[in-house]
């Protein structure tokens, strides 16, 4: 057994290195391919992408460790020690990263100045072990793939920390994309310079004749009643055309992102080019600005809005070419007695020339392809998850003997539903913008109001004042609201006498129920983004009230969805529920108004995803750019899609509802006026007004 482990020392002692530097360029490979698919959704492919990315860096750091500790003294076998040695400048441009995930998530890059340190100390490192360690006298093409290796190292490496400090968010707050004084610096040269090799210029990055524009557009800008009035005139004469290509200024969206106001004169001129759009063109529109905005953030983009950065990502790659070149002329290679650290430093070089020369073939002189994907994430909705907890499975009791029953249940049971869903809601919202411009908005509190609606115009517009309709959408929280017209819709969807086989059918019906799981989604996992202040704990609490409820009623355990809807429908009407508290009782009441004064079955669920179409749109404005910047490290979500697209149609965006003052706020401060809180409008005035 001493044999055996005093053998088993030795081997590790002899292959610990060459196992690292190959371990280190293997989570570089994981690293490029899970870059191009990190926003499928997929928990398992995030999970390595993350293990890779946390590991990366930490194992090439110890790999120089260890190849520092192994030089600390002369070395005793020259030719050895020189292929070895060669191995550390390929850990420096391991540790510059990849060009398509310079940042797993926004987090990451507030952690600049921490690769700073890292950057001096492992160069340092790096540095020291080659001049002590390289043998006088060695071989002259191995010393020039090595100081070729260290250029290219020592400037990913140096880029690292730059493009996290330039994707920071005090630094896009400050930035040439923010201020347009600061625009067009380097815009002209490159320009040429991509006209001389042949390239497309780059459409991100604004050209003096874009800064002059937008310059004059913000000293001289529109007021606040201008923008309204200009802004719902182009709604009602402009047309749809359906053969227009996507060509949708993106200017402002970097002033979105880290919650800045644009001009009004500015965003004018973005209504009036979005408007002409059809809404699949609007889709992909917003598609390619949030694609660029991921890319500015998350990878590399950013630093090729300069010369210096366009041509490192043009000759960088060649440099390690080179070295393989100069490594495979070597005329010593076949002298070392170690045959396998030659194989070894062919593999590292060859992959790391590779690595270098994949983003400009496969997507020419940006940073590589990313695969958006655009699915709509589905919580399961409350019925489905207390019938489940009725009935745990195997993994949930599993979960709940180490204790992480809630991470598996916010996680494991979410849901993808495809991609054309994304764009047909984005149709419905376009819709719904439309109609408010041309049919509520006439002035400024108008507007104002409009932008804060959670459903109240879909029932003025088929005028229902029922009150617990009213009470759901006015008297509760948003998040309150969302939970009760969740359950409402399962208990209409569900009924066993009223709502009929064919309602799961209709349209209206489909896109209440996407939506609805949706708005839970957010409430339940991203409760930040759906309103702030938002309580995540009412999911559990609505779940808790349920199974009080079915108790009460003494109830079987439920089987599916559809029998625990059918089991509170049955006991709200036998059984006292005073002391459950109003969550679920208001929601059978809801769903009892709503099926009381909409007989017909279409109208009831056009009404249902209208309110729901308003909600969403309520909670996509009144969520921080910040977020939905975030949120993006884990793949877009359809409320970026609705933020974005409500901001291109000219509504209110978060900064405007706190930077911007109130309409006619300062006439009256001028008159010396008191100014008084703006008070609402009753219910019957705004249908009045409709």
């Amino acid at each position: 057994m001493a044999v055996d482990l005093t053998s088993a020392v030795d081997w590790w002692e002899e292959w610990q290195l060459r196992i690292l530097v190959l371990g280190s360029l293997f989570l570089q490979l994981v690293l490029f391919a899970g870059s191009i698919l990190r926003n499928l959704r997929n928990p398992l492919s995030r999970l390595c992408i993350w293990l890779a990315y946390l590991g990366a860096d930490a194992l090439a750091i110890y790999a120089l460790a260890t190849l520092f500790n192994r030089h600390k003294l002369p070395p005793g076998a020259g030719k050895r020690g020189a292929l070895e040695v060669l191995w550390a400048p390929v850990l420096l441009i391991h540790l510059g990263g990849q060009h398509t995930i310079t940042a797993f998530s926004i987090e990451d890059n507030e952690l600049w100045r921490r690769h700073l340190v890292t950057l001096v100390s492992q160069v340092t490192v790096a540095l020291y072990v080659f001049c002590k360690s390289w043998p006088h006298g060695g071989d002259r093409r191995l010393l020039q793939a090595a100081i070729l290796l260290f250029v290219v190292g020592i400037l990913k490496f140096i880029r690292k920390p730059l493009t996290l400090m330039y994707a920071s968010l005090g630094s896009v707050m400050t930035s040439s994309l923010v201020y347009p004084e600061r625009r067009g610096e380097h815009s002209t040269s490159l320009r040429e310079v991509c006209k001389l090799l042949c390239l497309p210029f780059p459409t991100m990055i604004n050209s003096a004749e874009n800064a002059a524009q937008m310059k004059e557009e913000e000293e001289h800008d529109l007021s606040f009643e201008e923008y309204v009035k200009k802004a719902r005139e182009l709604v009602q004469v402009t047309q749809v055309d359906v053969n227009r290509k996507v060509t949708v200024s993106s200017f402002g969206k970097e002033m979105l992102f880290v919650d800045l106001s644009a001009p009004y004169s500015r965003r004018i001129s973005i209504l009036q080019s979005f408007l002409v759009l059809h809404h699949i063109s609007a889709y992909l529109s917003v598609k390619s600005d949030l694609h660029g905005a991921f890319r500015m953030i998350y990878t590399s983009f950013k630093g090729l809005a300069s010369c210096l950065g366009f041509f490192l990502q043009l000759l960088l790659p060649f440099l390690p070419l080179a070295s393989v070149v100069l490594f495979a002329q070597s005329h010593h290679k076949d002298d070392y007695e170690e045959k396998e650290d030659v194989k070894v430093t062919f593999v590292l070089l060859s992959c790391t020339a590779l690595l270098e020369f994949l983003p400009i073939f496969l997507c020419p002189w940006i940073v590589g392809p990313i695969i958006f994907s655009n699915a709509v994430a589905q919580h399961n909705n409350l019925m489905s998850f207390y019938a489940r907890q009725s009935k745990p499975t195997q993994l949930m009791k599993l979960s709940g003997l180490i204790g992480c029953s809630g991470y598996v249940n916010k996680h494991w049971y979410i849901e993808q539903v495809p991609e054309s869903t994304c764009w047909r809601i984005i149709k419905l919202v376009t819709e719904h913008v439309k109609d408010g411009w041309k049919l509520y908005i006439v002035d400024g509190p108008s507007y104002k109001r409009f932008n804060n609606f959670r459903g109240q115009w879909t029932l003025m517009r088929h005028k229902l004042c029922g009150q617990q309709l009213w009470w759901s959408l006015q008297q509760v929280p948003f998040d309150w609201s969302v939970l009760v017209w969740h359950l409402a819709t399962e208990l209409c969807l569900h009924h066993p006498t009223i709502t009929s086989a064919a309602a799961a059918d209709l349209p209206a019906a489909q896109f209440s129920k996407l939506i609805s799981n949706y708005m839970i989604y957010l409430l339940f996992i991203r409760p930040e983004m759906l309103m702030p202040g938002t309580r995540q704990g009412l999911f559990t609490a609505a779940c808790y009230d349920i199974g009080l409820m079915l108790k009460r009623g003494n109830e079987p355990p439920p089987k599916d969805a559809r029998t625990v809807a059918e089991q509170i429908l049955r006991t709200s009407q036998s059984c006292y529920t005073g002391d459950i508290g109003t969550m679920v009782p208001g929601a059978c009441k809801l769903a009892k108004e709503l099926m009381e004064l909409l007989e017909d079955e279409e109208e009831r669920w056009n009404v249902i995803q209208g309110v729901w179409v308003e909600m969403l749109c309520c909670s996509a404005s009144s969520c921080r750019g910040y977020l939905h910047a975030k949120s993006m490290g884990e793949g877009v979500e359809l409320l970026t899609f609705i933020w974005l697209l409500l901001s291109r149609m000219g509504m209110e965006t978060f900064a405007d509802k706190f930077q911007r003052p109130e309409p006619g706020q300062g006439e009256d401060i001028a008159a010396g006026a008191s100014v008084s809180e703006p008070q609402d409008i009753p219910v019957q005035e705004e249908i009045s007004i409709v």
